[in-house]
C-alpha cells in the first residue's frame, strides 16, 4: 500500500473532522483511535482496488499484464512482437465484434480480429467459406493460430477453406 494508515491518520479527513467533534480523545492508543485506523485502511484499501479496477478495465487503458489477461480470455493468437497499441487495437476489434447496431461483424472486422488481413468469400450452396489470407496483423509470424481462432468463430455448419496469397 502507498501509505500507511496508521501513520498518516493524522492527516487524513476523518481524523480532522472527528478531532474537530472534540468528544473523543484521539492521542495515544485509545479504541476510538484505533476503530478510526481500521476504517482508514479499509476505505484506503478499497480506493486502491477502485483505482485498479477503473484503470484496468479496459483494454486500451489497461496495463500490458491486463491487457496480456484479456488477449487469454479472449484467446488470441500470442504476438509479443507487436506494439502495445496494436494489440491493444486487436483485443478491441474482437470485443466489438457483433455489437449491437452494427449487426454481423463484416469480414474484414472478423478477420482484423483475429490478425489476419484478406477477404471472406462465402459459399452458401456449398456450405463452405474461403479465406484469402494476404497478409498478418502486426506481429503475427505464423497465421496457424489465427487460421484456429478463426475456427471457432465461425458456424460449424460451413467448411472453412483456406487460400495463402501472401506473396512470398
Amino acid at each position: 500500500m502507498s501509505r500507511n494508515p496508521a501513520l498518516d491518520l493524522p492527516k487524513s479527513q476523518m481524523y480532522r473532522d472527528m478531532a474537530a467533534l472534540g468528544f473523543y480523545d484521539l492521542e495515544g492508543w485509545t479504541m476510538v483511535r484505533n476503530e478510526m485506523r481500521a476504517y482508514q485502511y479499509g476505505f484506503q484499501t478499497m480506493l486502491e482496488l477502485n483505482d485498479r479496477v477503473r484503470e484496468d478495465w479496459w483494454p486500451l487503458t489497461c496495463s500490458q499484464e491486463r491487457l496480456e489477461e484479456w488477449e487469454g480470455l479472449l484467446a488470441l493468437p500470442p504476438r509479443p512482437q507487436a506494439s502495445l497499441e496494436a494489440r491493444r487495437k486487436g483485443a478491441l476489434a474482437f470485443l466489438a465484434l457483433g455489437t449491437e447496431g452494427r449487426g454481423q461483424p463484416g469480414a474484414a472486422a472478423l478477420l482484423a480480429a483475429v490478425g489476419l488481413e484478406g477477404e471472406i468469400r462465402e459459399d452458401f450452396p456449398a456450405r463452405r467459406l474461403t479465406v484469402r489470407i494476404t497478409g498478418l496483423g502486426e506481429g503475427y509470424q505464423d497465421p496457424g493460430p489465427s487460421k484456429a481462432r478463426l475456427r471457432g468463430l465461425v458456424p460449424a455448419h460451413l467448411a472453412l477453406v483456406f487460400e495463402d496469397a501472401r506473396g512470398g
